[in-house]
This record gives structure tokens, C-alpha cells and sequence, in this order.
């Protein structure tokens, strides 16, 4: 199972107001078996996403944990926000550049803003990577 599918599971199951069993969430995730459901969320509650309760349920929790503050699901995939800032900045540079042609200090002044944003959602999305890697494992 992938993270991205984690996530998704996650985000399904985050939507019920109350402690699910392992059948229930079959049910909701649509599975064919229960096996399935319990690997799903022991994965959420290794990763911090739900915690068992006394009698043997899920809860899944609202709040993301810190490591998925500053991140957004776009498409079912967890990206910085750092990463969509800077793909939209590039976006409008690169499209400025391309409809003004500018002087060649007005390139560089572009490329030297943008360089730090790049070089920072790159670190960020990497770490990330990483993260999921090592809670897969």
C-alpha cells in the first residue's frame, strides 16, 4: 500500500464523527475483507493519524500531526505548500518573460528571486519523501 493511498484512506475515514471497528471501516473504505482494514489502520495509528481506543477502535484524529502542518493533498498527493508557491511564482516569471521580453537585469532579478524558493520547496518536498519512506518501512 502507498502513502498516497494511505492518505486517501485517511482522509475518507477522518470524516466520521466517532470510533470505527475494523468491520465498519471495510464497509467505508470498501474492502473485501477485514484483513485489510485492520492493516490500514494500524498504518494510521504507527503514522499518528488515529489512535486505538480501550475497546478496540479507531479513532481517527481531526488534526493532521505536525509533520502534515504546512502541506497540502492536491490529487490525492501531499505536497509542501512551499511547492505550489513556487510553481505558481515560476508559472507568472516564466510567463512574463516569455509575453514582455525583458532586459536582461530584469531575467536575473527574476531567476534570483525565484532561486531560493526553488531550492527550499525541493529540500522540503525531498524530506517529505523521505518521511513517508521511513514510516512505510
Amino acid at each position: 500500500m502507498s502513502s498516497d493511498e494511505l492518505l486517501k484512506y485517511y482522509i475518507i475515514l477522518r470524516r466520521v464523527n466517532h470510533p470505527v471497528g475494523v468491520r465498519e471501516a471495510q464497509r467505508i473504505l470498501g474492502f473485501k475483507s477485514p484483513g485489510k482494514s485492520q492493516r490500514v489502520l494500524n498504518k494510521l495509528v504507527r503514522y499518528g493519524l488515529a489512535e486505538r481506543t480501550s475497546d478496540g477502535k479507531y479513532l481517527i484524529k481531526k488534526d493532521p500531526p505536525v509533520e502534515l502542518i504546512g502541506r497540502m493533498i492536491i490529487r490525492g498527493r501531499l505536497l509542501p505548500k512551499i511547492m505550489v508557491i513556487t510553481v505558481y511564482n515560476l508559472t507568472l516569471s516564466i510567463t512574463y518573460i516569455l509575453m514582455s521580453r525583458p532586459s536582461f537585469e530584469i531575467i536575473l532579478l527574476l531567476i534570483l528571486l525565484n532561486a531560493p524558493l526553488t531550492y527550499e520547496a525541493i529540500v522540503e518536498y525531498r524530506a517529505l519523501k523521505s518521511r513517508w519512506k521511513i514510516l512505510e518501512q
